[in-house]
């Protein structure tokens, strides 16, 4: 089944580039050239979103916050706004990943390709109903949903997802950069902070255990380790 991107870029030459990289691997785009065009092609039910953040109506990062109150859909971020603040906001408050412009468009497709297979529904396979307890927390790996013991969902972007899943999956366990990158399918570039702006996502989201600690400790020079027990029903 062919998988199809949502092009938010105002820019028509930006967007012919972009369709015609992910073409030749067999993805289907939509395009958008303002926020407002988005909004209005989201009814295709595109399976990820490529976001300039510099749009004629509307600024790209409020446009994404907008956004996330209503879908987890994959979001790339693909912009000139580029600088270490930009990125670091723009995975805060809920994109996947952040590719400067101008950038290798073989590495845009590897990215776009590592988002479309996180987030893609196993077929064929019984699916995982494992709900995983922790503090006052429950993930339900079935339904992709985070909820606390008050009852309250919370949502998570499939990276925030992805990495949570890693780290319940192996409480106590240090897990290096490295290994974390790998859960996101995306080489480790040592200098990229994506992984790190994600853990502090999660941190924020979790808050405190029981005991005033966090749930996720820094391992200097080695990575992170999730400090909590875990356990598993059906």
């Amino acid at each position: 089944m062919r998988q199809t991107a949502l092009i938010v870029e105002d820019d028509p030459g930006t967007r012919h580039v972009l369709a015609s990289t992910l073409a030749g691997a067999g993805i289907d785009t939509l395009h958008a050239e303002n926020g407002k065009s988005m909004w209005r092609l989201l009814d295709e039910n595109p399976d990820l979103i490529i976001l300039d953040l510099s749009l004629p109506d509307v600024d790209g990062l409020e446009l994404l916050r907008q956004l996330r109150q209503q879908s987890e859909i994959p979001v790339l971020i693909h912009s000139t706004r580029s600088d270490e603040i930009e990125r670091i906001i723009g995975i805060e408050i809920g994109a996947d990943d952040f590719l400067p412009k101008p950038c290798n468009m073989r590495e845009l497709l590897a990215r776009t390709r590592s988002l479309l297979r996180r987030c893609q529904r196993q077929t064929g396979t019984r699916p995982d109903m494992r709900r995983l307890h922790f503090g006052e927390w429950t993930l339900d790996i079935a339904a992709r949903e985070l909820t606390h013991s008050s009852g309250q969902p919370t949502p998570l972007g499939v990276s925030a997802y992805a990495l949570l899943t890693t780290f319940l999956d192996h409480p106590f366990q240090p897990l290096s950069r490295e290994q974390l990158s790998a859960a996101l399918k995306r080489e480790y570039l040592p200098y990229d902070r994506i992984i790190d702006v994600h853990v502090s996502q999660i941190r924020r989201i979790l808050g405190k255990q029981a005991d005033g600690s966090g749930f996720i400790k820094t391992l200097r020079s080695q990575g992170y380790v999730f400090t909590a027990d875990v356990t598993t029903s059906n």
